[in-house]
């Protein structure tokens, strides 16, 4: 499985560099992206892509911590993965997205509305779809920023390296 962002990022990131951020803590992760989505909507995104493929973008980046708005057309959505060592969290926009977590061997499903928030630990299985009619947008934060998201397709582990994607 590879990863490509379109449009490329306007710079490169130095991947020589240790990285020597502590994680913030979930709950500041949310407070992070409740308040983006305060002032997101789906405008926001670069012109382009399609209307039936998941658009995403960068939209702030610290040594600390980044920030994506994702826009999830109606049937779009991202299988189980991890998010290597970040957490993370995600606030709706705009409609309603479905997140599905693994605890050990069970899988639980709640659907997260507009003005809702859902966070992660790292190294935490979700997958988040919209299984909606319509679009729904959403802004989500990492910390550290990533390097690495697992994909768990049949049990199986396919890792990608976010960063090398990146460069």
């Amino acid at each position: 499985m590879s990863i490509s962002l379109d449009p490329p990022l306007d710079f490169e990131l130095d991947t020589a560099l240790p990285r020597a951020c502590l994680a913030l803590d979930t709950d500041v992760l949310v407070a992070i992206a409740a308040g983006l989505a305060e002032v997101s909507s789906p405008s926001d995104l670069r012109p382009g892509g399609t209307t039936s493929e998941r658009q995403y973008e960068r939209i702030l980046a610290t040594d600390t911590y980044e920030a994506w708005l994702i826009h999830w057309p109606a049937g779009t959505g991202l299988d189980l993965h991890d998010h290597g060592d970040s957490g993370g969290a995600f606030a709706v926009v705009d409609g309603e997205l479905d997140e599905t977590t693994i605890d050990g061997d069970r899988a639980r499903m709640r659907r997260v509305p507009a003005g809702s928030h859902s966070s992660f630990g790292a190294g935490q299985v979700h997958g988040v779809a919209n299984t909606g009619q319509r679009p729904a947008t959403s802004v989500h934060v990492y910390s550290p920023p990533l390097e690495s998201m697992n994909f768990y397709v049949g049990g199986v582990v396919d890792s990608t390296s976010v960063r090398a994607l990146w460069s």
